[in-house]
């Protein structure tokens, strides 16, 4: 809403500056704004005519002439933001839909794989229920990974107070991201989520709780401008837990706090495929969580009365530069039980778990002549040594639930990914994925292929 309403007020203010001139750039900027379904015929229509009024306005003599044309910018700004959030609560639906198919040969008696599946079928709502309070809601109706439960398909349930966005920052309130998280799924390269992000707390990403956000932290809605001239981001958090608890577990809260530097002032956009060119932007960041873990999570797969206190650290960074994208993430999650011994994917019996992940990723996009329409390659490197029980399922191509298919989950190797993409329009994409899977824990490599249709709207 905020880009939108930011290219709508970019547009209002070029009507008077072309007044003298032509108004055909304006004209054009309106229509494109009315197909796109920002504007109504209605609201371009009274555009023009408070256009016309501030034109005519800005021609009268006057000793400060520049003053007035100033005034009437100003004013038509002020009466365009009433007419955009005249309808308030204005409420944005949309979805999601990845339908796919999925081929891994059959390799060492395990079976393999060759079917068509839906990894993320998705519904919700976006939008303002008044200038200062953004919300977002969204629900996932598909059930490809194991192990969901209903309440985790409720993906984004969560309210945000923008009242403070110029000082502290936006406050969330409800089930959102976790901190740590910087891609949404359908703006990734790839398939499937990082590995990085896998190893974040949260389960599917997710967390009950408060959250401050200054500037680009993750949640696209609550986005608004760093400090130092867009320089500086943070964001702080307390969730019930590291999993998707009703409830609060036990009287530990899960404690997040992540920043992020863009030293020229430019946020990298969230798609890793630069169909527009756009100018050079970098980022470098990291977050830091800490949480006890009593009965949610990974204490789920260990010996009962085990406790876990639970510490999670990444370090990410992006550098964007017109069509090509570099990035670069690593995760650390650790785990000290108490009240016993632990047991890590192995089998053996610890004290302590640790799991770490890398991910390396570029990616390419050509557009054609087209505005939207183009293709795209990328190659991403990721590896993995993991000891928690509970993320084994992830580090495998999400495809079943048979036993041979939860075989493949690797825990310690790394995975190899070439990936093209075709985009048909924005909201459509064909991601074609070839990936080779090389585990160091005793199982048996094997390459997959994935072709991805994905569907926003």
């Amino acid at each position: 809403m905020l880009k939108k309403l930011s290219i709508l007020l970019l547009a209002l203010v070029s009507l008077p500056a072309l007044a003298d001139s032509s108004h055909a750039y304006a004209n054009a900027v309106l229509e494109a704004l009315q197909k796109k379904g920002l504007l109504s015929e209605h609201d371009v229509a009274d555009i023009k005519q408070h256009a016309q009024q501030a034109e005519l306005q800005a021609s009268k003599p006057s000793v400060a002439k520049k003053t007035s044309v100033k005034s009437a910018v100003n004013n038509l700004v002020v009466a365009t933001k009433k007419n955009v959030n005249k309808a308030s609560p204005n409420i944005k639906f949309w979805g999601l839909a990845q339908p796919r198919y999925t081929f891994v040969p059959s390799k060492n008696g395990r079976q393999g794989t060759n079917s068509f599946t839906l990894r993320r079928a998705r519904l919700g709502f976006t939008g303002f229920a008044s200038d200062n309070v953004a919300f977002r809601f969204q629900y996932d109706a598909s059930n490809e990974v194991v192990g969901l439960s209903n309440a985790q398909k409720l993906l984004d349930a969560w309210v945000s107070l923008k009242h403070f966005d110029d000082s502290l920052g936006s406050i969330t309130v409800g089930q959102q991201f976790a901190l740590g998280y910087t891609r949404r799924p359908h703006k990734s390269a790839s398939v499937e989520r990082k590995f990085t992000e896998v190893l974040s707390p949260g389960a599917v990403g997710r967390a009950r709780g408060l959250t401050i956000r200054k500037g680009n932290m993750g949640l696209p809605e609550t986005n608004s401008k760093g400090y130092f001239g867009n320089r500086v981001h943070y964001a702080l958090g307390l969730f019930n837990s590291p999993d998707l608890s009703l409830n609060n577990d036990n009287n530990d809260l899960l404690f997040s706090a992540a920043f992020a530097l863009r030293p020229n002032g430019i946020s990298p956009s969230d798609d890793e495929y630069q169909f527009k060119d756009r100018p050079l932007a970098y980022s470098i960041g990291a977050a830091y969580s800490t949480s006890l873990d009593s009965v949610t999570l990974d204490t789920k797969f260990q010996p009962n009365g085990v406790e876990l206190d639970n510490e999670w650290l990444s370090v990410f960074a992006d550098v964007q530069a017109h069509h090509w994208w570099l990035w670069a993430s690593w995760a650390e999650f650790k785990s000290d039980a108490t009240g016993g011994l632990a047991v890590n994917t192995q089998g053996d019996n610890t004290n302590a778990l640790s799991s770490s992940a890398l991910t390396l990723g570029l990616s390419r996009a050509y557009l054609l002549n087209s505005e939207d329409m183009g293709w795209a390659w990328a190659l991403q490197y990721q590896h993995v040594d993991n000891e928690h029980p509970s993320r084994t399922a992830f580090f495998r191509p999400l495809t079943g639930k048979s036993t041979d298919e939860l075989a493949r989950g690797m825990n310690q190797g790394s995975v190899y990914q070439a990936i093209f993409t075709w985009q048909f329009d924005e909201n459509l994409r064909l991601i074609n994925e070839l990936a080779y899977y090389d585990p160091t824990d005793g199982k048996f490599n094997y390459p997959s292929f994935i072709s991805q249709l994905q569907l926003s709207f």
